[in-house]
């Protein structure tokens, strides 16, 4: 019996909208590959005669201030503001092993440094404020005093501190208060769902969770905020450093050899969004409330910027 107009209609309909359920994962796809960035050069004044050395890392505050981390000789921090000019440096010479930087919701600046096994608080001019773990005393993976070559840090809402402890032999996730008193930690060496093989960078995003670059295992991990494991992402390539926007968008940088690219990811829905290429050592990065991309390399030797064309 061949089907009354009105349903032959209903059926046009139904096939007409899996047609579009089943194509828009790959016109969403093609969309992101063709997103394209462009490189904007000599974004940072530096003084006469100054160069980049060895990035690390970068990160940026309320206010619009880019705070970058150097590793080369001298290490120290430098603030820059929006246009690119240098507002002011400090710690010359005094960061043995720089590693993380990131801004907190107070806009004060936190560093990591591996050869001081330590994570530092300083005020946006530079004093010093509070200091996590020993100087010069590498903890082991069940240490309650003492970290071992901490690589990066994010913070909560309410003002807690979780600090990937790995750039060294530890493997875990330590969580401080506010106020720098040890809550508890929690990861071990290994390949299994939520094992970590160098913790290498930490984000969160809008909803609370921990995304962890767990660089030898080539993969993101997610965890709450309690070490909870929530999950993994494989499509990111092999992350280095991490950042997440307010929209839930996590950018993730890839350093190893024949990479040196960034992916974008929707925490949301886990599909790529975006990515780009041509990269020099990817440490580190940071995203302003523009949209621009700040990426600390190692190798690169640079803070570089990029804007969407």
């Amino acid at each position: 019996m061949m089907p009354t107009p009105n349903k032959f209609r209903s059926l046009l309909a139904v096939s007409a909208t899996a047609f579009l359920l089943s194509v828009v994962p790959q016109i969403a796809k093609l969309h992101a590959a063709d997103l394209t960035y462009r490189a904007v050069d000599h974004w940072a004044q530096l003084p006469v005669g100054a160069k980049w050395a060895t990035m690390t890392a970068v990160d940026i505050d309320s206010k619009g201030t880019i705070y970058v981390f150097q590793r080369g000789a001298p290490s120290k921090v430098m603030a820059f503001d929006a246009q690119g000019m240098l507002l002011r440096s400090w710690g010359d010479g005094t960061f043995p092993n720089a590693h993380g930087l990131r801004v907190d919701h107070q806009d004060n600046v936190w560093i990591t440094d591996r050869g001081l096994h330590q994570v530092l608080k300083f005020s946006p001019d530079g004093k010093l404020l509070l200091a996590l773990g020993q100087k010069g005393v590498a903890g082991d993976n069940n240490s309650k005093d003492a970290l071992n070559g901490p690589a990066d840090l994010v913070f909560g809402r309410n003002g807690e501190i979780f600090v990937a402890d790995g750039e060294s032999t530890n493997t875990r996730i330590v969580k401080f208060s506010a106020e720098g008193k040890l809550i508890k930690f929690w990861g071990t060496k290994g390949s299994g769902p939520g094992q970590l093989e160098v913790p290498h960078a930490i984000a969160m995003d809008s909803k609370g969770r921990l995304y962890v670059a767990n660089r030898s295992n080539k993969r993101i991990e997610i965890f709450d905020q309690e070490g909870g494991y929530l999950g993994v992402l494989t499509n990111a390539g092999t992350p280095y450093g991490l950042f997440v926007t307010k929209d839930d968008i996590l950018y993730c940088v890839d350093g190893s050899p024949g990479k040196n690219d960034l992916t974008m990811v929707d925490t949301n829905t886990r599909q790529v969004v975006g990515h780009f290429g041509g990269l020099a050592g990817p440490h580190m990065l940071a995203v302003d409330a523009k949209g621009a991309v700040y990426v600390a390399e190692t190798s690169g030797a640079a803070v570089r910027k990029f804007v969407r064309n």
